[in-house]
């Protein structure tokens, strides 16, 4: 071989055993698709999103629970989620219905919104009675943060004054291995859930009894209930077209989670170990001895000696003492834990500072980028709430309001009634000096609107507010108090004819 053969042969090219010029050597247009030593096992099977979690997910919720019980930044975690997402008073209900004038019928809304609140009060709102609605958004986030799904049925004509309540049902109620093949005459039924021809979920097949339930018979939880789709709320966040279930949300931090809890656990028994007298008696063959100080030995004859602070003892000729001195915490220790934790931040998508509990290094402007970047996932989070849950609650909630007769409100007009306007909790201000002059500014110069600085700061409707105000204006009046308020209360409201009369809540 010469060496122009030896060269090309290096640079990847193969000579041809027909005498033609060598092939040029194939490569992939990517690097991430390269097989090579350090990617043989990044395995990657084209597969759809239910086959992935068919055999995954029961386990995938197994170890997320159990995080949740033993791990103290799961936990942490967790409570992050609800707190930050529903937070002390949970979503609250501003309903806009209008007239045909486009008029708000504050009447009508003032009923709707107060006939929500009683409904909300504990023992309303759920069959067992046990939760009020605050609490179960609070059930309802750490359920999906945790589980990966949250699960629940509509009870249309159940025994409280609203005709409706609610049935929570844990995930594992969904069986992950109930498959039915679709054929003719029959739909395709995927981990409990039955679909149609254009994958539409049409019916839940739901457990009779927990799988997991202490008093469940042998074969009662493989008796399944068939419900339809519209009296179920399957809730979850799709990452895939082709996926029906959901994924516990700390599925890519839950291995870390995990070993950062036993490094620890490790470490800490390590310590206790340095901290204490510990060591080995070793004999000298060629010396005759007459026993150890202490003549205590185990049941397997191995000498004892006991510990005591400031106690030395005197070895007899022929015996020497080898102390074990295991040296923990290393000096890796923090370290290496917070370099973990930010790895486990990255995976659930909170900032590590606000996970871990640690201020340590931090400047204002690091904090304030921090905090405004995870306020942005919340708000995102308490959208998807409202869209997927929330007000998945309130059209049935509002429909049975209206056919019970409660209220004078009639069903006819549900269409007009059905306005909600549902806000989270909002967050407090990093810096609300600077924060306030900057939204001031905006509504100066038109960019933004009273209302939407109301909305987003208050969590408070517009009108509320300037009721509120002129209420207290009033008051101050009356007891001799000058307030300085907003010139928008200085004027008086324009009298009302009282040859008039006033309209009928729910009129046109």
């Amino acid at each position: 071989m010469n060496i122009v053969d030896r060269l090309m042969q290096r640079l990847g090219y193969r000579k041809r055993a027909d005498g033609n010029p060598p092939r040029r050597p194939q490569s992939r247009g990517f690097d991430a698709a390269k097989i090579d030593l350090l990617t043989a096992g990044f395995q990657a099977p084209i597969t759809t999103g239910d086959v992935e979690l068919r055999n995954a997910l029961q386990t995938l919720r197994a170890r997320s629970r159990e995080l949740e019980r033993n791990n103290d930044y799961a936990k942490k975690f967790l409570h992050m989620c609800k707190v930050s997402v529903v937070g002390k008073t949970g979503f609250t209900l501003q309903n806009k219905a209008r007239d045909a004038n486009g008029k708000m019928d504050k009447a009508a809304n003032d009923i709707i919104e107060k006939e929500w609140a009683l409904w909300g009060k504990k023992g309303n709102c759920t069959v067992d009675g046990r939760l009020s609605w605050l609490a179960e958004q609070q059930l309802f986030i750490k359920t999906v943060a945790r589980d990966g799904e949250f699960l629940a049925r509509k009870i249309r004509g159940y025994k409280n004054p609203w005709r409706f309540a609610l049935q929570n049902l844990e995930a594992d109620h969904l069986d992950e291995y109930h498959n039915i093949s679709d054929g003719p005459g029959r739909n395709l039924i995927k981990m409990g859930i039955e679909y149609d021809a254009w994958s539409k979920p049409v019916a839940y097949h739901i457990r009779k009894r927990h799988p997991g339930d202490y008093f469940r018979t042998q074969f009662s939880a493989q008796i399944y209930e068939r419900v339809l789709a519209s009296e179920i709320i399957h809730c979850f966040i799709t990452d895939r077209s082709t996926q029906g279930r959901g994924i516990p949300w700390m599925h890519t931090a839950a291995r870390r989670l995990n070993q950062v809890g036993e490094y620890e656990y490790a470490e800490v028994v390590g310590a206790r170990i340095g901290a204490s007298k510990m060591g080995f008696y070793e004999q000298n063959g060629d010396i005759m001895s007459s026993g150890l100080p202490s003549d205590a030995e185990d049941e397997n004859g191995a000498p004892i000696a006991e510990a005591e602070p400031g106690l030395f003892e005197k070895l007899p000729p022929g015996y020497k003492f080898t102390p074990f001195l295991p040296d923990h915490p290393t000096t890796q220790f923090g370290p290496f834990v917070k370099a973990s934790l930010r790895g486990v931040a990255s995976g659930l998508g909170v900032a590590y500072n606000s996970l871990a509990n640690d201020l340590e290094g931090v400047n204002f402007s690091s904090m304030r980028s921090g905090a405004i970047e995870e306020r942005d996932s919340w708000k995102t989070i308490q959208e998807w709430m409202i869209e997927d849950f929330i007000m998945q609650v309130f059209e049935p909630w509002l429909e049975m309001l209206l056919l019970t007769n409660r209220t004078f409100l009639p069903y006819a007009k549900l269409d007009k009634f059905n306005a909600p306007e549902f806000r989270g909790r909002n967050f407090d201000w990093v810096d609300p000096s600077k924060d306030i002059d900057g939204e001031i500014k905006l509504v100066r110069a038109g960019w933004k609107t009273n209302r939407q600085v109301v909305s987003e700061r208050v969590n408070m409707d517009l009108e509320d507010v300037y009721e509120q105000l002129a209420e207290e204006k009033q008051l101050a009046e009356k007891y001799g108090i000058t307030l300085d308020l907003s010139s928008l209360i200085n004027k008086r409201p324009a009298p009302v004819d009282d040859d008039e009369p006033a309209a009928a809540p729910g009129g046109e």
